[in-house]
């Protein structure tokens, strides 16, 4: 087994935890480890961002089972890279959005990741943040803080800041 961690960082979010990170099993720490490790961390819950063929280019075709295994639930929500949420990604909201602000304000930790932990995840990060009534500048500085590399795409940046 590999000594190496699997990198997040931790964001408050009301009396909850967002747990910023790069997908599970594709920096250097297998699938199995990584999520094990963000277990420990306090989740009880992935929130993937990358498509099912992202997943499967990244070579983690059985990543939900995975999950699963691993005694977490998964949601997914995919955003296109370096692009906005679209259809997929609204419908998946509409269906979760009110679970997942329920599970951070009982003080759940949610792990939050699409490939590289930055892009994508700030903006959704951002959108839970919101919703759960930051003000949308604080949660884009506070992310930023974090993943300095958020919100780059202006495009990502507007849909958060208005």
């Amino acid at each position: 087994m590999s000594a190496s961690s699997h990198s997040y960082w931790p964001l408050p979010v009301g009396q909850g935890t967002l747990l910023l990170t790069p997908c599970p099993g594709t920096q250097g720490v297998d699938l199995n480890e990584s999520l094990l490790q963000l277990k420990a961390g306090g989740a009880s819950a992935i929130i993937t961002l990358m498509s099912a063929t992202e997943l499967n280019e990244a070579g983690l075709p059985d990543f939900a089972s995975a999950v699963q295994s691993a005694g977490l639930d998964w949601f997914h929500l995919p955003v296109p890279d370096d692009d906005l949420p679209g259809d997929d990604f609204d419908h998946a909201w509409q269906a979760c959005s009110a679970e997942l602000l329920q599970r951070l304000a009982a003080g759940e930790a949610l792990a939050l990741h699409c490939k590289g932990g930055s892009g994508r995840t700030g903006l959704v990060a951002a959108k839970l943040m919101v919703a759960a009534g930051y003000d949308a500048k604080e949660a884009v500085a506070a992310i930023q803080v974090l993943r300095p590399k958020a919100f780059s795409h202006p495009a990502q940046r507007a849909y958060i800041l208005g």
